[in-house]
């Protein structure tokens, strides 16, 4: 029923395409956040209710709830923490359901969102329930946008011009593909030589993707890259070491 009501909200059609599923995922989160608080409400409305129409007289009650209430958040203090760091997490937008996020300890797909947990979907299928008073800096790799970042190793001793040349044509075809130009935001970024390492030089490029679709794009345009350089008799570069021996003279 949740699901169907948050669907059914209508965003605004002058949003480009990456901020209307931003606002779904947004809506979404907060209404998850917030139906847990709605629901405990409601539960003491109709408890109240339920003892003024029996004629119970209040003002006791009230007074202790009252002192109940102090030792219960002086018991509670992590679930307190839990609910703030919730609310600024939900108001800040440091991520929302469907997000894929990276705390240092755990990372996932969020799953599930409200003011006491995060909930996370591993690589491995498994559903991490976090409290929120435990997350501290976190890292959002899929909102708004994403990236594909990708240090190509080539050999030293190859046409280092040719291989960029290859690297960039692969990127640009493969953005002018239609089954694939939706999920690239930009043209590809050829960014050149990034380092000489052990494994020889490496040639950076960055593609802008749609959220979540940055894993999906590097494996296509790995393929294709590795099937280019093999047209043009270019190898990938593997670790290489140079070991000297010298004799007693």
């Amino acid at each position: 029923g949740s699901h169907r009501f948050v669907s059914s909200i209508e965003i605004s059609p002058f949003l480009s395409p990456v901020a209307s599923e931003r606002s779904q995922l947004r809506i979404a989160t907060i209404f998850s956040a917030i139906q847990w608080v709605m629901i405990i409400a409601w539960l003491i409305v109709g408890l109240m209710v339920g003892l003024i129409v029996f004629g119970v007289d209040l003002a006791p009650l009230i007074a202790g709830a009252g002192l109940l209430g102090v030792a219960a958040s002086l018991a509670s203090q992590n679930l307190i923490k839990d609910t703030i760091n919730g609310f600024l997490i939900v108001l800040e937008d440091q991520y929302g359901i469907g997000d894929f996020i990276d705390t240092g300890t755990w990372s996932g797909i969020v799953e599930g969102l409200n003011l006491r947990i995060t909930q996370l979907r591993n690589s491995e299928g498994k559903l991490i329930t976090i409290p929120n008073s435990q997350i501290g800096a976190v890292a959002n790799l899929t909102k708004s946008w994403s990236r594909v970042d990708l240090n190509i190793p080539v050999d030293y001793d190859t046409d280092t011009l040719a291989a960029i040349k290859i690297i960039e044509a692969t990127a640009l075809e493969m953005s002018q593909d239609p089954q694939w130009q939706w999920q690239i935001l930009e043209p590809p970024r050829m960014m050149g030589i990034d380092d000489f390492s052990d494994r020889g030089l490496m040639i950076k490029v960055w593609i802008k993707t749609r959220p979540m679709k940055q894993w999906n794009v590097a494996r296509e345009y790995r393929l294709r890259l590795k099937l280019a350089f093999d047209k043009a008799g270019i190898a990938i570069a593997v670790p290489q070491q140079n070991i000297s021996v010298r004799g007693d003279q």
